[in-house]
């Protein structure tokens, strides 16, 4: 009964190193959603879990980061013509499962290009300064949530091998620049159990710095 709800819409999750926090979750997605993961070299035994519980997924053979996993993913999932919408997630568990059919629901019904998940609680300070940018230029509250929907047709006409290392912020300035529509829907977080996998504190910040005047200056 769920499946063919969601039979449009598939769900893709980078990983690298997560299989603790989200081997439960992957397993409850299963049931309800179609799911691609993009295993980005990790040790853990992340690819025997995922071979073990039939779930979708390519691997990276070296961990290339974040941004050339969703990348690689998006672009893998564009090829496939079932699929009319990509959900974007994290694998540590910080999104809820909750909020998918919410956010599919809201797209659809508002025939909305992308539809970008606003975490009422930011990380750092940093954070917080780009998501005011962000609104005030663009109407976009979190431009860094990595919880997001977006219809593969519009996808398709981006170049993606041309997006930065910016947490993919570049791709959803991409869509408004291109008058498509773009909205934001409220969520709420779990907390991380553990250290995220993003990098040290001054690498991290030295991102979200080059985030923050990629925005300002677009």
């Amino acid at each position: 009964m769920y499946k063919n709800k969601f039979n449009s819409l598939i769900i893709l999750i980078p990983a690298f190193n997560e299989l603790k926090n989200f081997q439960k979750q992957l397993i409850l997605l299963k049931k309800k959603y179609n799911i691609l993961v993009v295993d980005d070299g990790s040790s853990d035994g992340t690819e025997r879990f995922l071979q073990k519980s039939k779930i979708n997924y390519i691997r990276n053979k070296k961990n290339l980061g974040y941004e050339e996993s969703l990348k690689k993913g998006l672009i893998y999932l564009t090829k496939k013509k079932k699929f009319r919408f990509i959900l974007t997630m994290d694998a540590d568990c910080q999104h809820k499962n909750f909020y998918i059919e919410k956010m599919y629901d809201y797209m659809r019904k508002n025939d909305f290009d992308l539809v970008a998940g606003s975490r009422y609680k930011k990380n750092r300070n940093l954070e917080k300064i780009i998501s005011g940018v962000s609104n005030l230029k663009f109407k976009i509250k979190d431009p860094l949530s990595g919880f997001k929907i977006y219809k593969k047709d519009k996808i398709k006409q981006i170049n993606l091998r041309k997006l930065r290392y910016f947490f993919l912020v570049d791709l959803t300035i991409f869509f408004i620049k291109k008058n498509f529509k773009v909205s934001n829907y409220d969520i709420l977080t779990n907390k991380r159990k553990d250290n995220p996998r993003v990098g040290n504190f001054l690498k991290s910040n030295l991102k979200l710095i080059k985030i923050l005047i990629y925005l300002i200056f677009k």
